[in-house]
């Protein structure tokens, strides 16, 4: 993907971020969406319809939900299946490029041929997801790795990249939302993990469930795209947890995920789901999401001790708690200070520079899963995190965010490397008889 460089004209105060938006302009963005926020309670993305089924976000993830009458059915203005509700235990996350584009296959294609290409792309994988949703895998695909599997509460997400907008011409259907990520000063990005025309995730609580689901979305999609970057993502099962509620840890040994907008909460309709008149009509309902490969330096981080990691990352190992707060999901206090007079949660830590209270508000909906990929060949290990940043706008959510990560010292970038990243734009779930994104190929 492309990443704005500044300007020559721009002075400091005017860095130019992807797509044209200036770092005074991104405040002016964020700084309004957070005084709406402030002054009302009530944004204007509530006007959709909530996100989630409140009940089965606020319960303990199920083990090994059903498919049928519980499986995750979208709507008008309904968030995809994959973004909100319990995380599931295993993730596989695959961007793909068009066959014949000019992205991935040599630009042989016209933008006529690109639109027909990722349609039939489209079609196939609305209509493969819809069945998995509602048999499961097992069922639609005989004789796979899924045989005798429930359908482990199987979900399917589906999105495109600014590059097939590019690619089936329709670069005036951009959403402003869309921008490209600007450059941040701790990336370290590896082309082979970045960008993409489109992504395909698919959730499950089993992994043979998950691996079957995509084994089948990709062989139908075999004739028209070809397979850009994949990274296979888990987190603690369930079944595992003592209190399957609980906030999982990262490989860092982290409570990771902690103070995410609550489930069924206007915050969370508001800060994931982008609301009518924003942009675009394709994109009324849908949410955006940043995906970031995340490598973590495991043996330098372990190699320190106890006090140093909990000082760094703003909170207490054992518990999740913020520095001089009990409990994981007690809210942040910035102010607090220790016997010593320093502040609890240190200038530098994690959790201080990340927060809303210092980003304008800014939020977003994370949801990350660990990788393992074991060592390079230069011995160096492979593991790390795989986060995903959901929401409304990433110029109001996730890149102030960043940004202040990157430019204001943020301890963790001593153990941490950013090496992959993406941006999607995933439309609202399709209606029955329809398919995902064909108001914008079809528009």
């Amino acid at each position: 993907m492309t990443h704005g460089r500044p300007g020559p004209d721009d002075g400091p105060q005017q860095q130019r971020f992807g797509g044209g938006v200036s770092r005074r302009g991104l405040l002016a963005r964020v700084g309004a969406a957070a005084l709406i926020g402030a002054g009302t309670g009530l944004g204007a993305g509530e006007a959709l319809s909530p996100p989630t089924d409140t009940a089965a976000d606020t319960a303990a993830p199920p083990r090994l939900r059903m498919a049928g009458a519980h499986a995750p059915r979208g709507g008008p203005d309904r968030l995809q299946p994959g973004i909100t509700g319990p995380p599931p235990a295993f993730a596989h996350v695959v961007a793909l490029d068009l066959a014949g584009s000019g992205s991935g296959g040599g630009g042989g294609d016209s933008a006529e041929g690109a639109r027909e290409r990722a349609a039939a792309v489209l079609r196939e994988w609305s209509a493969a997801a819809d069945r998995l949703h509602r048999e499961g895998p097992a069922a639609v695909v005989p004789g796979a790795a899924s045989a005798d599997l429930l359908p482990a509460s199987l979900g399917v997400t589906v999105g495109v990249g600014a590059s097939l907008l590019e690619a089936v011409g329709r670069r005036d259907a951009r959403p402003e939302a869309m921008a490209d990520l600007p450059e941040f000063a701790t990336d370290a990005l590896r082309e082979q993990w970045c960008g993409g025309d489109l992504l395909v995730q698919v959730g499950a609580e089993d992994p043979m469930v998950a691996a079957a689901a995509v084994q089948h979305l990709l062989a139908r999609a075999r004739e028209h795209t070809r397979v850009r970057w994949s990274v296979r993502g888990f987190r603690r099962t369930s079944a595992a947890a003592e209190d399957p509620a609980a906030t999982p840890r990262n490989l860092m040994g982290q409570i990771d995920g902690t103070n995410n907008p609550a489930a069924g909460s206007s915050l969370l309709a508001r800060t994931v789901q982008a609301r009518p008149g924003a942009g675009p009509d394709w994109m009324a309902g849908g949410s955006y999401v940043v995906v970031r490969r995340i490598r973590m330096l495991l043996e330098d981080w372990f190699d320190t001790g106890v006090d140093h990691r909990e000082r760094v990352i703003g909170r207490d190992l054992a518990t999740g708690a913020p520095l001089g707060r009990h409990g994981p999901d007690a809210e942040v206090d910035l102010g607090a200070t220790g016997a010593d007079g320093r502040p609890a949660v240190p200038d530098h830590a994690h959790i201080r520079l990340a927060g809303p209270q210092n980003n304008l508000g800014a939020r977003m909906l994370r949801r990350g899963y660990s990788f393992d990929e074991g060592w390079r060949g230069d011995g160096t290990r492979d593991a790390g995190l795989l986060f995903m940043a959901w929401q409304a706008d990433p110029a109001r959510g996730f890149v102030p965010v960043q940004q202040n990560l990157a430019d204001s010292g943020d301890a963790l970038n001593e153990y941490t490397r950013h090496e992959g990243s993406a941006l999607f734009a995933v439309p609202r779930a399709a209606s029955e008889g329809d398919y995902i994104g064909r108001a914008l190929l079809e528009g």
